[in-house]
């Protein structure tokens, strides 16, 4: 039998202590494992191989942990966790025979995989801004030349689902640091987004390479800011929960970022051409659409992540991550609600004189 939702664990340990409870809680839960001593220290030191279907690891890893405790040997156990191609044996029917291989709840990967995961789709901060700018301006000349197809080429490039999903998965796991270099990445990636695809437009609009007689009217009706809120609220809040979803089980996460780059990307380009050609209505509405669909696919993600049951290592930091978590979801959807207004009112007649007085 062949299985391909396993992961091969190795845990390096450095003490006899930590070697004997680590496999004691192998063998009390009919795991197989192998013991190598090809280390530094053999007498001492060990690696423990074994194999676990994805939604098991988190809880061996408890189980793992919880038994070293008091001997506080904790530091003494270093884990690897990989994802093989296949693992092929027929002790896999066996085991399953003896319900050994039956998971409770969904089928997901662990929290440190989640957070190792979520940590390495976050890009180098320069490279991150160098392809959402070329996104943003690839963007704007899909909306210059009115052309659906371009404007799906330049969703394609944008790596816009890292930050998100890593914004989401440092809340609910209670890391401050990834949190803060997520939510740079956001913003900054937005910032040189429109810039770029505001200065690509204007340089577009001064070189004459847009021809005089282009109407501009009805090229930014490409921006979505006159559909119901609603709707849009919905998009974007089902990209961030199939990007959690997506994410948490070893789904492919690639088609998911387009999606969230749909939501994103063509209303950048339309704010750059709203705000070179003087068009306020366009620039307010689309760039209220970029925020509300940013935010509604952060708000998504961490709703289901933490529906799907992740939370800190260490319970006795639950309380203050439950606080933080409802902190944040609240600002969301205070900001959401507020957002959403200003599209309602952009979406009737004079919205923008009653807005602004202008």
């Amino acid at each position: 039998m062949a299985r391909q939702d396993m992961r091969k664990v190795e845990m390096m340990v450095m003490s006899a202590e930590a070697r004997d409870r680590v496999t004691d809680v192998l063998e009390q839960e009919n795991i197989d494992f192998a013991v190598s001593d090809q280390t530094a220290d053999a007498d001492d030191s060990a690696i423990v191989i074994f194999t676990l279907p994805a939604g098991e690891v988190e809880w061996i890893q408890d189980e793992v942990d919880e038994s070293l405790v008091d001997i506080n040997a904790g530091k003494d156990v270093y884990t690897v966790v990989s994802d093989p191609e296949a693992v092929v044996s027929p002790r896999l029917d066996i085991r399953e025979q003896h319900g050994v291989m039956e998971s409770e709840g969904p089928e997901r990967i662990s929290r440190d995989e989640l957070h190792s995961t979520a940590a390495d789709m976050l890009p180098d901060l320069t490279i991150y801004s160098i392809l959402t700018a070329i996104a943003a301006i690839v963007a704007t000349s899909g909306v210059l030349l009115n052309s659906l197809s371009v404007l799906v080429g330049s969703m394609v490039i944008a790596p816009l689902i890292g930050p998100p999903m890593a914004t989401s998965v440092s809340t609910v796991l209670d890391d401050e640091h990834l949190f803060a270099r997520a939510a740079e990445h956001q913003i900054v990636g937005g910032v040189l987004a429109i810039v770029a695809a505001t200065a690509f437009a204007y340089f577009a609009k001064v070189t004459a390479l847009v021809p005089k007689g282009i109407n501009v009217a009805q090229t930014l009706q490409l921006s979505n800011y006159s559909s119901p809120t609603f709707l849009l609220i919905t998009v974007a809040i089902g990209a961030g929960i199939a990007g959690a979803i997506s994410l948490s089980t070893s789904g492919s996460v690639e088609l998911v970022g387009v999606m969230m780059a749909a939501a994103l990307v063509p209303p950048i380009g339309v704010m750059g051409v709203g705000i070179a050609w003087g068009r306020p209505m366009a620039v307010v509405g689309s760039g209220a659409v970029v925020l509300v669909n940013m935010l509604s696919i952060n708000l998504g993600s961490i709703i289901s992540l933490w529906y799907l049951g992740y939370h800190p290592k260490a319970w006795t930091n639950l309380r203050s991550t439950r606080s933080t978590i409802l902190r944040r979801v609240l600002v969301l959807i205070l900001m959401i609600g507020s957002l959403a207004l200003v599209l309602s009112s952009l979406a009737t007649e004079g919205g923008l004189s009653r807005i602004f007085g202008v």
